[in-house]
């Protein structure tokens, strides 16, 4: 008796798991990254102009493992006889911890008010009452927003993207009848006249890689959120755990990222071999190499997955070229038995050697 087939996984499985990844990117991206690029844009036109200070504070706040700090001010300044007052004092409100910017600028400011100092403002000269003391950009800040659009925003539109353009039948490189030869393998396996053709969808293991992607995802977080206070001084352990923790969270999150949204179309006959790599359904690389190019197919060990005692072996399969490149033609290949009946079955029909 045959065993049912496994059910796919529903799209909106991974289409809710991908919306908090895409609303924290997107969010950032719209909310605070290009308003601050904007503002930085139109504050190099503005003019420069002597401020009394009313009032300045450098605030902080504690939590457990970081102190953020954040500087307040109200100025009066000049412009034509006219008198106005500001309030803004950088381009990014609100307090942070990304260096040591905000607790310099409160510094100078409160001492510039103690000492009844004047301190220089920039304004707006098409709309005098539009006003600020540091037009700086802060590109420390800015990169830490970045992590977030590149990083989860990337990967979480990258998902609804592919959730999108899921459901989608495959249309064969060879428009000719074919006839599947291989089953519950993770693609596509078809005979065709004088060869084969596959086709290995996007979103393969979905709950494997899925899986592995919020692991670098954490370890990410984990990174990102080191405390920032130590930036400005000679301790290197927070900027170890940022390289530690944050880069091998982010290759780890790019890297399942990439496993989960990449297909790889496959056409192989007596004739040559032409393969198709594409990315969220874009073309990312491609081969196409005469048959007399080709040397063998064989079995390839691509990686492994421990859980408590089990550990589960995926291999690809790799057509070996004269001139000794290898190209992958097979990939994601659960235990080696699945993967040697694939290689026989493609030996068979195009009568490569295969080892």
């Amino acid at each position: 008796m045959e065993k049912p087939a496994k059910k796919q996984p529903s799209a909106w499985v991974v289409g809710l798991f991908a919306l908090p990844f895409a609303a924290v990117g997107v969010g950032m991206l719209l909310l605070s990254v290009l308003p601050t690029l904007y503002d930085w844009s139109r504050m190099q036109f503005w003019q420069p102009v002597n401020a009394t200070l009313l009032a300045a504070s450098l605030n902080s706040s504690r939590s457990s493992k970081s102190t953020s700090y954040n500087v307040t001010a109200r100025y009066r300044y000049t412009v034509a006889g006219q008198v106005y007052e500001g309030e803004r004092v950088a381009i990014s409100g609100g307090g942070d911890n990304v260096g040591n910017f905000q607790e310099v600028l409160g510094e100078r400011l409160e001492q510039a008010l103690s000492a009844g100092q004047p301190v220089q403002a920039w304004f707006n000269p098409s709309h005098p009452s539009e006003a600020v003391i540091d037009r700086s950009l802060r590109p420390g800040l800015l990169a830490f927003k970045m992590v977030f659009v590149v990083v989860f925003g990337g990967a979480g539109v990258g998902l609804l993207v592919f959730v999108l353009r899921g459901g989608k039948p495959f249309k064969p490189l060879n428009q000719q009848a074919s006839k599947a030869v291989a089953a519950g393998l993770p693609g596509k396996l078809e005979r065709i006249p004088g060869g084969v053709q596959m086709h290995f969808p996007a979103g393969r293991w979905w709950g494997l890689k899925l899986g592995l992607g919020l692991v670098g995802a954490l370890f990410l977080a984990v990174g990102v959120l080191v405390p920032w206070e130590q930036e400005a001084r000679s301790d290197m352990v927070p900027w170890l755990m940022r390289l530690g923790f944050g880069g091998v969270g982010g290759a780890v999150l790019v890297a399942a990222f990439y496993a989960l949204a990449n297909s790889l179309r496959v056409q192989i006959d007596h004739k040559g071999l032409r393969t198709e790599r594409r990315l969220l359904g874009l073309m990312l690389l491609w081969h196409q190499v005469p048959g007399p190019e080709i040397a063998r197919l064989r079995v390839v060990e691509s990686y492994s997955v421990e859980s408590n005692s089990r550990r589960d072996v995926y291999y690809r399969i790799e057509a070996e070229l004269r001139s000794g490149k290898k190209i992958t033609v097979a990939q994601d290949l659960q235990g080696r038995k699945d993967a040697d009946r694939m290689l026989a079955s493609i030996g068979s029909a195009t009568g490569y050697p295969i080892r």
